[in-house]
């Protein structure tokens, strides 16, 4: 589990991506945001609570300015709910949450500093947990496939994985593969893992200061690629975003 809190200052286009196995529990102080998914658009506000599954894709587009508070919660595989895109969840003024959210970054944020790692036991507030949704426990062989595609990219990410790969794990031709992989998740394969290398170095930045290592420990050819690619997904240079959730 694990919190920070974000602001931006001016226009970004973030990039189709998803959240591998975290809910997002983003509670907006001030600006706004047009939160896009597959098949709608919502303007996000001040005072709005939003609550986004794992698995489900999503980009936003700030205009100029947006500041939020963001709590993660581990949720192993939750997208293969078919369901999955009524899990997003968002509450307008939810002032009734605001002392109970800021209470629980707190714990986690002390946690953290105490433990010197990120917390994984802090308990789920009462308010929060409706908004959790319970795993499916009998799998399609859809479903059998993405999950083996995605343990093997999860274990994978930090060397070079190719579309062929993937769909011989898949026994499927790549084509089909491909296909299979954007209608459920909603990105491609390969922005899948580039999603999880950036993912995986954000983990890192909270632990580790040479971001030429990282960069290299999450598969990416350089640091000027993990620097592009970085700010392109999180807004931000890795520099920037290090101080963030370093100093917050």
């Amino acid at each position: 589990m694990e919190c920070e809190t974000i602001c931006y200052n001016k226009r970004h286009y973030f990039p189709m991506h998803l959240h591998p196995d975290l809910y997002t529990f983003s509670f907006i102080l001030g600006g706004s945001s047009t939160l896009i998914c597959r098949d709608f658009s919502v303007l996000l506000k001040e005072n709005d609570l939003v609550i986004i599954p794992p698995y489900m894709a999503h980009q936003t587009i700030v205009e100029n300015y947006f500041y939020y508070k963001v709590i993660r919660v581990p949720k192993s595989y939750s997208f293969m709910d078919d369901e999955r895109e009524s899990g997003l969840r968002i509450v307008n003024n939810g002032f009734a949450y605001l002392d109970c959210f800021n209470s629980w970054y707190a714990a986690i944020r002390s946690a953290g500093r105490t433990q010197n790692v990120i917390p994984q036991d802090i308990d789920i507030p009462k308010e929060f947990t409706p908004f959790l949704k319970q795993e499916v426990n009998t799998l399609s062989s859809t479903q059998h496939t993405l999950k083996s595609a995605l343990i093997f990219l999860n274990n994978n990410y930090y060397r070079p994985i190719h579309l062929e790969e993937l769909s011989e794990i898949a026994f499927l031709s790549s084509s089909h593969f491909q296909r299979l992989f954007k209608s459920h998740l909603g990105i491609s394969p390969m922005r899948y893992l580039l999603n999880l290398r950036i993912e995986k170095a954000k983990a890192f930045i909270k632990t580790k200061d040479t971001f030429t290592n990282i960069a290299f420990e999450t598969g990416f050819y350089d640091q000027s690629h993990f620097n592009k690619y970085f700010k392109t997904h999180v807004g931000m240079i890795p520099k920037r975003y290090a101080a963030i959730v370093k100093n917050d």
